[in-house]
C-alpha cells in the first residue's frame, strides 16, 4: 500500500483483498469446474462439519460408472484411468496448500464424484496410499470415503484401514429416498432398497459409521408438503435400519436443486410447475430429527451446477437472514 493514501484507502485497499481471497479460496469458491491437470484434484476445501473441522477433497479420477439422471458432476472427470501416481500427487498437493492448518484437522473427506471404492476409477493402490497419508495428520480422528453400498467389501475396506486404528472410516453415500417408486423411476438409482439394506449390512460387517445423502423433493413434480413428508419418512426409515444394525448414522439433507443439462431437469421442466424446495421446510425436517437424536447437516451448496433460478434462493421464503439460521442449524450447537 502507498504510504501517501489516506486511512481510508488503506481500509478499501484492504477490505477489497480479503473479500477477493474469502471468495476465491473460502466457501464461496468455484466448485462445478474440472481440474487443469491429472495431478490437481477437482475440487477441496476446509470446512465446518456439525462439530468438526473437515478436510473435503475432490479426487480427479475416472469419471462415475453411473449416469444417474439428477446429476451432473461426474461429466468434468476423465473417461480413462487417471494413473496412481497422479492421484496421490492430488492428496499432496492439497495438504500443501493447506499446511498451516494441518494440526486443527479433525476428519478427511474423500470424494471422487463418484465411488473411490471403485478399483474401476480410482486405484486401490492410490487409494491406500492417501489413507496412509491421513494417519500422518496426528489430529485426525475419520476418514470418510463417498461410495455407493455395492462396492463395501468388508474385508477390503479392513485391509485398507489395517493398522490405523486412531482413524475410524465412515462411509458417505447417496440414499436419497426410501420411496422405491422415485428411486427406480425418477433418480434411476440402479440400488434397490433390498441392495441397499444388504450394503448397510457390509457397513455393519466392516465397522464403520454412516453419512447418507437425503435429497429433499427427489420428485420435481412433488408439491412442498408431499416433500416434507417424503424427507421425514426417508430419514426415519435409515434411523431405523442404521439403529437395528448398531450403525453410527449422521444424515445429510441436500434440497434438491436443477442441475443443468440433467434429464432430471428436463423432467422439472417439461412438466411445469417446478418449484425448488423451500428452505424453511428443509429446516423444519432437519430440526424434528436433529430432535430425535439424530446427527444432521443441511447441504446448502449446488455445487455450481445449478443457477439460483433452480435454488431454494428462488423461492418466496428465502432470505440472507434464513440462509444465516441453516448456517448456524450447522454448527456445534446449532438450531433453528
Amino acid at each position: 500500500m502507498s504510504p501517501e493514501a489516506s486511512a481510508s484507502e488503506w481500509e478499501s485497499e484492504a477490505t477489497k483483498e480479503i473479500r477477493f481471497l474469502y471468495d476465491t479460496y473460502g466457501q464461496r469458491k468455484a466448485m462445478g469446474q474440472a481440474a487443469s491437470s491429472p495431478k490437481l484434484p477437482h475440487y477441496f476445501l476446509q470446512r465446518c462439519f456439525l462439530e468438526d473441522n473437515d478436510l473435503l477433497v475432490i479426487l480427479n479420477t475416472k469419471r462415475c460408472r453411473y449416469r444417474c439422471p439428477f446429476c451432473n458432476l461426474p461429466a468434468k472427470s476423465s473417461q480413462t484411468m487417471i494413473a496412481a501416481a497422479d492421484i496421490i500427487d492430488q492428496f499432496l498437493y492439497v495438504c500443501r496448500e493447506v499446511r498451516h492448518s494441518l494440526s486443527v484437522i479433525d476428519r478427511v473427506t474423500l470424494s471422487n464424484e463418484g465411488s473411490v471404492l471403485d478399483e474401476d476409477t480410482l486405484p486401490k493402490e492410490a487409494l491406500r496410499v492417501i489413507i496412509s497419508c491421513i494417519s500422518e495428520i496426528r489430529s485426525a480422528r475419520c476418514v470418510v470415503l463417498e461410495t455407493r453400498l455395492e462396492f463395501v467389501r468388508p474385508d477390503e475396506v479392513k485391509q485398507l484401514t489395517a493398522g490405523l486404528h486412531r482413524l475410524h472410516t465412515d462411509i458417505l453415500t447417496g440414499f436419497e429416498t426410501r420411496d422405491g417408486t422415485i428411486r427406480e423411476h425418477v433418480l434411476a438409482k440402479g440400488e434397490s432398497i433390498q441392495e441397499f439394506e444388504a450394503g448397510l449390512d457390509a457397513v455393519r460387517a466392516a465397522g464403520c459409521s454412516l453419512t447418507a445423502f437425503v435429497l429433499f423433493k427427489p420428485d420435481p413434480r412433488m408439491t412442498d408438503r408431499d416433500a416434507v413428508a417424503e424427507a421425514d419418512r426417508s430419514i426415519k426409515y435409515l434411523q431405523r435400519e442404521c439403529t437395528a444394525r448398531e450403525i453410527s448414522l449422521t444424515i445429510r439433507l441436500n434440497p434438491m436443486y436443477r442441475a443443468a443439462g440433467t434429464p432430471w431437469e428436463k423432467l422439472a421442466l417439461t412438466k411445469g410447475g417446478f418449484l425448488p424446495p423451500r428452505l424453511t421446510d428443509v429446516l423444519d425436517v432437519a430440526e424434528r430429527a436433529r430432535q430425535s437424536g439424530l446427527r444432521i447437516y443441511v447441504g446448502l451448496s449446488s455445487e455450481g451446477l445449478a443457477g439460483t433460478d433452480g435454488t431454494y434462493m428462488a423461492r418466496e421464503d428465502f432470505s440472507r437472514e434464513l440462509l444465516r439460521r441453516a448456517v448456524r442449524f450447522n454448527t456445534p450447537g446449532g438450531s433453528v
